[in-house]
C-alpha cells in the first residue's frame, strides 16, 4: 500500500559524468588539433606567397629588360622562363606557357589568391605567376614541396596524437568501470542477495580498492547493529507474546465463568463488552505478532480463509454497534472467494472498515459486499473529505508505529495491505456516505 517516491528520471552515476567529461575533453582536443591542421594548411595559400612571387617576378622582369632573359634561374626553389614572341625555352611544366596571366598553385583551395592547377601531373608542389610583358611573357615558379611535406608530417602527427588521446580516454573510462563501477555494483548485488533471516551474513572486504573496502566495512558494521537490534526485538516480541497471552487467557476464562453464573440482567451487556474486547485484543495481538515476522512462504503454513462465509459472521458480530440507531447492517452480493491469508488478519482488516462505517452512520444503512476479489463496505453516513482521508491514510503508512491517540485501525490495515499486496480505496458513496474498497485479489486462490 505504501507508495514510494520515485525520482522522475534515473540518476546518472559518477562514472557516467566522468566518462562524459572525458569524451568532451577528447572532442575538444580533436577539434583543436583539426583547427591547427587547417590553419597550417591555409599558410600555403597565404597572401604572403603571392606577394613574394610578385616581388621575384619583378626582379626577373628587370633582368629581362636588361637583356638577361636567357640567364634566368631554371633550377632550385625559384625558377623563371622568359618566352619572347619569337620563341624561347618552355617552362616546366610546359602548359604554364599557355595559361592566362595570373597566380596559380598546385595546392590552391577555397582560400588565398591562387587559381588551382588540378590537372598538374607532376610530383612536386609549387606556386606560379604568369605575367605578360611587352614582347613576351614571363613564368615564375616557387617550389613549396618542402613546406607541403612538413605540413603532411604535421597532419600525420596530429592524427597520431588524436589516436593517442582517444586510446587514453577509452583506457581511463575502462579503468574507471573496472575499478569503480563494477566493484560498487558487485557490492550492491551482494547486499541485495543477503537473506534478511540470516543475521550472520556479511559482505566481503577483500576488494582491491580502499574506497570499496571502506564502504564494505561500514556496511558490515551497520549489518551488525541491525542484527543486534533484530535479536533484541525478537527477544522482546517473544516475551511480550508470553506476557500478553497469559492475562488475556485469564480474563477470557474469568469472563466465561461469569457468563455461567446467575448475574443480574443489567450486568450482561457489560460482560458482553468484556468478551468482545478480549476477543478483539486477542486478534490484534495475533495480527501484530504475525506482521512482525519476516514472511517466509517456504515455512509458513498455508492458511485459507473462506471469505464469503466470514463476512456474514463479521456482520453479525458488529450488529450490536447499531443498537439504538435507526440504521441497519445489510449483506450485498457475496461471490464465493477463497484467499490464502489467516482468518484473524482478514477479521481485523474488515472489522476496522465496518466499525468506521458504523461510527459515521447515525441513520440509514451499512452494506458489506464481495465481488471479483473486492470487499466493499458502503454506508449512508455523513460522508468525508476524500482528499483529507487519503492524506491521513498515506501519513499512517509512513509511520513505523501508530500515532498515539489515533488507534491501531488505520495502521494495521496499511501494514496488512503492504504484507499481502492488497489495496484500499476510500471514495464518496454518491449523495452521502462513503465506500471503502479493499482489493484482496493478490491473495485469491484460483481454482
Amino acid at each position: 500500500m505504501a507508495r514510494r517516491d520515485v525520482p522522475p528520471g534515473r540518476p546518472r552515476g559518477i562514472h557516467a559524468w566522468i566518462s562524459a567529461a572525458l569524451v568532451v575533453f577528447g572532442l575538444t582536443m580533436l577539434a583543436a588539433l583539426a583547427a591547427q591542421s587547417f590553419s597550417s594548411q591555409r599558410l600555403i595559400e597565404h597572401r604572403f606567397w603571392a606577394d613574394l612571387l610578385a616581388s621575384l617576378s619583378a626582379d626577373q622582369v628587370a633582368r629581362v629588360e636588361q637583356g638577361q632573359g636567357a640567364s634566368l634561374p631554371q633550377r632550385g626553389l625559384v625558377r623563371s622562363w622568359y618566352l619572347a614572341e619569337g620563341g624561347g625555352t618552355l617552362p616546366d611544366p610546359a602548359y604554364l606557357a599557355d595559361l592566362p596571366a595570373g597566380y596559380y598553385s598546385t595546392e590552391s583551395g577555397f582560400f588565398g589568391s591562387f587559381q588551382s592547377l588540378d590537372d598538374f601531373p607532376g610530383e612536386r608542389s609549387f606556386h606560379a605567376r604568369v605575367a605578360d610583358l611587352p614582347h613576351g611573357r614571363l613564368v615564375t615558379t616557387l617550389d613549396i614541396q618542402a613546406l607541403e611535406d612538413q605540413q603532411n608530417h604535421d597532419s600525420l602527427l596530429s592524427t597520431g596524437w588524436a589516436v593517442v588521446f582517444a586510446v587514453l580516454i577509452a583506457g581511463v573510462i575502462g579503468w574507471l568501470h573496472a575499478n569503480l563501477v563494477r566493484p560498487v555494483r558487485d557490492l550492491a548485488e551482494r547486499m541485495q542477495a543477503i537473506d534478511p533471516s540470516d543475521t550472520a551474513a556479511r559482505l566481503p572486504t577483500t576488494y582491491p580498492r580502499e574506497e570499496i573496502q571502506v564502504i564494505a566495512q561500514a556496511s558490515n558494521a551497520h549489518l551488525e547493529r541491525v542484527a543486534q537490534f533484530i535479536a533484541r526485538e525478537r527477544s522482546l516480541l517473544d516475551q511480550a507474546s508470553h506476557e500478553f497471552r497469559t492475562p488475556i487467557a485469564v480474563i477470557a476464562g474469568a469472563a466465561d465463568v461469569l457468563g455461567q453464573m446467575p448475574l443480574p440482567e443489567a450486568s450482561r451487556p457489560v460482560l458482553g463488552r468484556i468478551e468482545h474486547a478480549v476477543a478483539d485484543l486477542s486478534e490484534t495481538m495475533v495480527a501484530l505478532l504475525y506482521l512482525a515476522r519476516e514472511p517466509d512462504p517456504a515455512t509458513e503454513p498455508a492458511d485459507v480463509t473462506v471469505l464469503h462465509e466470514l463476512l456474514p459472521r463479521l456482520a453479525r458480530d458488529h450488529e450490536h454497534l447499531l443498537h439504538g440507531k435507526p440504521a441497519r447492517l445489510e449483506l450485498g452480493e457475496l461471490v464465493p472467494t477463497f484467499i490464502a491469508v489467516p482468518e484473524a488478519i482478514v477479521r481485523i482488516a474488515v472489522s476496522n472498515l465496518l466499525r468506521n462505517a458504523i461510527e459515521s452512520t447515525e441513520a440509514g444503512y451499512v452494506e458489506i459486499a464481495l465481488s471479483e476479489g473486492v470487499v466493499t463496505v458502503a454506508d449512508s453516513g455523513s460522508g468525508f473529505d476524500p482528499v483529507e482521508a487519503a492524506r491521513r491514510y498515506r501519513d499512517s503508512l509512513r509511520q513505523a508505529a501508530p500515532v498515539r491517540g489515533q488507534g491501531l485501525g488505520l495502521f494495521l490495515i496499511g501494514r496488512i495491505c503492504d504484507r499481502f499486496g492488497w489495496t484500499l480505496a476510500i471514495e464518496p458513496g454518491g449523495l452521502s456516505g462513503t465506500r471503502a474498497r479493499l482489493d484482496v485479489t493478490a491473495s485469491v486462490i484460483t481454482p
